[in-house]
């Protein structure tokens, strides 16, 4: 698909995850559903320690959504996201640093705007991601749509927007912490001009 304008970078080939990796943090779910809560804490601690600046973070984007299911499930997905790259890069994830994360963040605020001022723009800014990380989006997609249909009031969907979005970033964030199979990583920061 053409893309007529977008601020987001492309993925990288190298840091595109593949359905195997994802199906593999799901298999591996399945097995630990009777232990969820000690699988996520673990993998919380993993992302703490590996990734500090994201972790940091997306927990405090994630306690300002005040919704429990929005809050439970934020957790579950930064958890779960960061599970499926280092299942598909476990030696090839860097950590995101605080300009790698602005970088992100400052991309994917930048695309929003231009496709809010173009009427033509059909795709949305989670479309141009997925386009990068179709079976990363698949999953994000799949468990939000869930968290949708449990909602008793579709007032409180906000709550999942802004969780939504903070998963996005760190999407956006680890598709450019991979280094290639050589071991060579792309700029770390980039103008913005």
């Amino acid at each position: 698909m053409y893309l007529r304008k977008a601020a987001l970078r492309p993925v990288p080939g190298h840091a595109v995850v593949d359905e195997h990796a994802v199906r593999s943090v799901d298999d591996t779910l399945d097995q630990e559903e009777q232990d969820l809560q000690d699988w996520l804490d673990r993998g919380l601690r993993a992302l703490e320690h590996e990734q500090p600046v994201l972790s940091e973070w997306l927990e405090t984007q994630i306690d300002t959504a005040e919704h429990a299911l929005a809050q439970s499930l934020g957790f579950f997905l930064a958890v779960s996201i960061y599970a499926i790259f280092k299942e598909a890069f476990p030696t090839r994830l860097f950590p995101v640093d605080d300009a790698a994360l602005a970088l992100a963040l400052a991309t994917l605020d930048m695309d929003a705007a231009l496709r809010a001022d173009d009427p033509r723009e059909a795709l949305a800014t989670d479309d141009v991601v997925t386009l990068g990380q179709p079976a990363v989006m698949a999953y994000l997609q799949h468990h939000i749509e869930q968290a949708l249909d449990q909602l008793d009031d579709a007032d409180e969907a906000h709550h999942l927007e802004e969780v939504y979005r903070a998963v996005l970033a760190e999407i956006v964030a680890l598709s450019h912490a991979v280094a290639s199979p050589d071991g060579s990583r792309g700029p770390l920061s980039e103008s913005l001009a």
